[in-house]
């Protein structure tokens, strides 16, 4: 029984990379406390003027399943358009005028999916703006020119950026305003006769922190005149930089990771294990195995599944991954199940993964001791200076959580302890 064709349904359940969405959304989702969908649900239907809401947490802690969640819940009441930057635009050269373009093409997009008719005066505005970003000094093809067309063309340079596609003789910035008004046009012309738009765009939280900050700084973000969810990086949401950049949003709502141990009254981290957050990270894992029938119901021994949940960190996508390198370790060395071996192997592996720095370790210890973040930068030769922190928080190395009578705290990776115990 322990072989490849026994393992491989099990280890396939566990994608790591992937989001729930569709019927797995329904068949794999555990409902979380801390949830944002049911807030933004209200708060979108509470506003009737064009609102743009953050939604901030680690990647991988789960937000573009929740955003998923919410596109479901307002699918009935909604025209909802999704936005992937990860697909449609260049992760190492984007920037705000990229992003603020996406979504202004694909609201248009959408709406004719929809079945709304372009008044063609606004049609003709719309081709006039965006050829000057998208055709300068290159040929249009000949014939006249339709928004299919220029779409397609658009997105192909989107794909690579504009700072990298076009000549020194094209400004993209002063042209954007332009296209923005005209867009805000369309979405008023389109809200009295379909239902109201709403924007998600995903993404954009697993860019680097600098990138972000740069994009989200700029009010083309928030000059879309309709309802629009950002998710933001973790990093982003608590850098003192951001904060009057943030003003400029509606609000910002946290998704934070599921806990695996308790603060204490001070909102401090301490060993005591958090029952209720464990529980949930255990049914994550044990809601996947029931699909495959009663041959899996006990394939994860309890003290295995603990460890796995307590390692996990509470963030999502690494309880899939090791849950995916368990099933990996136990083909490998010819079990049946997963059992407390398995599971510390698995966790080895993966702890292979994470790199600290020198000057990593003071600010974990400071973090692991106050359950607060520092302010504390460095000169880093890559990124020039850096607030530390930052660093720790998108990479992972530090975690954020939630308590409903403590507040927000903060610990180091529990992946990370045993590093951090031989550095002291």
């Amino acid at each position: 029984m322990s072989n490849i064709k026994f393992w491989k349904p099990a280890y396939q359940l566990f994608r790591h990379d992937e989001p729930l969405m569709n019927k797995e959304l329904e068949e794999f989702y555990v409902r979380r406390e801390d949830s944002p969908v049911d807030t933004l649900v209200n708060l979108l239907a509470m506003d009737d003027e064009a609102a743009q809401y953050l939604v901030a947490g680690h990647r991988g802690g789960g937000k573009t399943t929740e955003l998923r969640r919410l596109e479901e819940r307002c699918r009935a009441d909604y025209t909802v358009v999704w936005v992937d930057t990860d697909t449609a635009l260049d992760k190492f050269n984007i920037g705000h005028a990229e992003v603020a373009v996406l979504i202004g093409m694909q609201v248009v997009q959408r709406l004719a999916d929809v079945g709304w008719k372009l008044p063609k005066k606004l049609e003709k505005e719309l081709l006039e703006s965006l050829k000057k970003i998208t055709y300068q000094d290159k040929v249009t093809g000949g014939g006249e020119l339709q928004l299919p067309k220029l779409f397609q063309d658009l997105g192909a340079q989107l794909k690579v950026g504009f700072q990298r596609e076009t000549t020194r003789t094209l400004e993209v910035k002063p042209v954007l305003g332009e296209i923005i008004n005209k867009v805000n046009e369309i979405i008023a012309a389109a809200q009295g006769q379909t239902r109201k738009l709403l924007v998600i765009v995903d993404g954009l939280d697993r860019k680097e922190y600098s990138i972000a900050l740069e994009m989200f700084s700029s009010s083309l973000l928030t000059d879309i005149q309709c309802h629009i969810v950002y998710a933001i990086p973790i990093a982003l949401r608590y850098s003192p930089s951001f904060r009057q950049p943030m003003e400029s949003f509606t609000r910002c709502l946290d998704l934070s990771n599921i806990g695996v141990f308790k603060c204490d009254d001070m909102a401090r981290p301490t060993t005591n294990p958090d029952n209720v957050g464990r529980h949930i990270l255990k049914e994550v894992v044990q809601k996947r195995l029931a699909k495959l029938g009663n041959a899996y119901a006990n394939l994860v021994e309890p003290e295995a599944l603990d460890l796995l949940g307590e390692k996990s960190g509470g963030v999502m996508r690494e309880l899939v991954r090791l849950a995916r390198m368990a099933c990996e370790v136990a083909l490998n060395k010819q079990a049946s199940k997963i059992d407390r071996p398995i599971a510390e192997e698995a966790v080895r592996l993966e702890h292979q993964t994470y790199t600290i720095e020198d000057y990593h370790f003071p600010e974990l210890k400071a973090v692991h001791r106050t359950g607060k973040l520092t302010s504390n930068e460095f000169d880093s030769p890559k990124h020039g200076r850096i607030v530390i922190c930052n660093e720790l928080l998108h990479y992972k190395l530090v975690l954020g959580y939630n308590d409903k009578k403590y507040g927000r705290w903060f610990d180091v990776n529990p992946m990370l302890w045993v590093d951090l115990e031989r550095w002291q």
